[in-house]
């Protein structure tokens, strides 16, 4: 018996190295980005929003109810669309255009044509939302240009660092393609661990403007890349021209930032914002909006047109996969706004008419959520 345990014992503990061993490794991995805490302390203190060792969003969360969302785990909803999304192939011009454009990529990342700049918002074009297959999100509907086919971008804007949002392949190609980075204070560790240079960053805390008027607003949400370690700031973002402004929630719960970012900046041509991947407890819901609070969103911004993002192509959370969309479209007739809900691809023009269609009805589902 005592032989039998000495064995036992052995393999275990054989085990535990072996595991310990591909932990460390993995951990040292590039795509983990740096460490912001240690690259840049004085940029994060910098920063009111950071205090006792993390950046905080201006309303407490309330706390994540885990069995609320574990119990739905094992709900019976269609998680992913019986088919691929019908996708319109975007066209670019050498020649700048002067007015403003967008197209939606998929999940958050849109490209905007604005006043003669192209600008990306959380461009994310590979296959996984993480670099461990095994573990990762799969994409369930491609983007309508793969990387090479992209025209040239002239900035990158970035919400936060998750690997849904900030993905080191894409952009790495863009800056190869010679495109200038905004984003929150520390995620910029991230991109010089990727060989990014300084002079290609630009960090930005809530309240700042730069450049396009590129605005560094208010989210309420989250960060972390190998944790949940909230060292990197989580933003929105609005970029004015001259005649035209559009906003890019990023991920974020609901609260009155959005009617402030909306007095502050009055009249915004297009709100892009998050409609999916929420849970059932009201402290995931504080981080991640229901589509009803993503069309209360628009309304408080004031802006003139909604676009819905953040749906329909990874799998993040339990409720299914047209859920967010139609919850959208119903709430945005009760509430009178403008909703536009272009396919993948498809060029809506501030200013112009837009056909909207329910084009993923068309995708045969046997879900109904209305």
């Amino acid at each position: 018996m005592k032989k039998y345990l000495i064995y036992i014992s052995s393999a275990f503990g054989v085990i535990t190295i072996v595991i310990a061993a591909f932990l460390f490794f993995l951990l040292q991995n590039i795509e983990f980005g740096g460490n912001p805490r240690k690259d840049n302390p004085e940029l994060l203190n910098s920063s009111s929003h950071f205090h006792d060792g993390h950046f905080h969003n201006s309303v407490q969360e309330r706390g994540q109810g885990f069995w609320d969302n574990w119990n739905d785990f094992w709900g019976d909803q269609e998680r992913q669309p019986p088919a691929k999304f019908p996708q319109v192939k975007p066209q670019y011009n050498e020649e700048p255009f002067k007015g403003l454009k967008a197209v939606w990529f998929g999940h958050a990342s849109v490209l905007v044509e604005i006043e003669e700049h192209r600008v990306f918002f959380d461009p994310m074009l590979s296959e996984n939302a993480f670099f461990v297959k095994a573990l990762a999100p799969k994409r369930m509907n491609p983007p309508p240009l793969t990387l090479d086919e992209l025209p040239k971008i002239d900035a990158v804007v970035v919400s936060h660092d998750h690997y849904d949002h900030l993905d080191m392949k894409t952009i790495l190609h863009l800056y190869e393609q010679g495109a200038i980075f905004f984003v929150g204070l520390g995620v910029g560790s991230h991109l010089r661990r990727w060989g990014i240079p300084d002079n290609k960053i630009h960090e930005m805390d809530w309240g700042d403007s730069v450049d396009l008027k590129i605005n560094c607003t208010e989210a309420r949400h989250y960060s972390g890349r190998k944790y949940m370690s909230k060292d990197t700031l989580w933003s929105s973002w609005v970029i004015q021209g001259k005649k035209y402004s559009i906003f890019h929630s990023g991920d974020s719960g609901y609260s009155d930032h959005f009617k402030k970012i909306g007095e502050q900046f009055p009249n915004i041509d297009i709100s892009l914002i998050k409609v999916g991947d929420y849970g059932l407890d009201l402290g995931w819901q504080d981080i991640h909006m229901v589509p009803e609070n993503s069309v209360k969103a628009h309304i408080d911004l004031g802006a003139k047109v909604m676009i819905p993002i953040h749906w329909g192509v990874f799998e993040l959370s339990f409720h299914a996969w047209n859920e967010p969309i139609e919850r959208t479209l119903k709430a945005s007739k009760e509430s009178g706004i403008t909703l536009f809900t272009p396919k993948l691809g498809e060029v809506v023009e501030a200013g112009e008419p837009f056909q909207s269609t329910t084009w993923w009805r068309d995708i045969k589902s046997e879900a109904s959520y209305l």
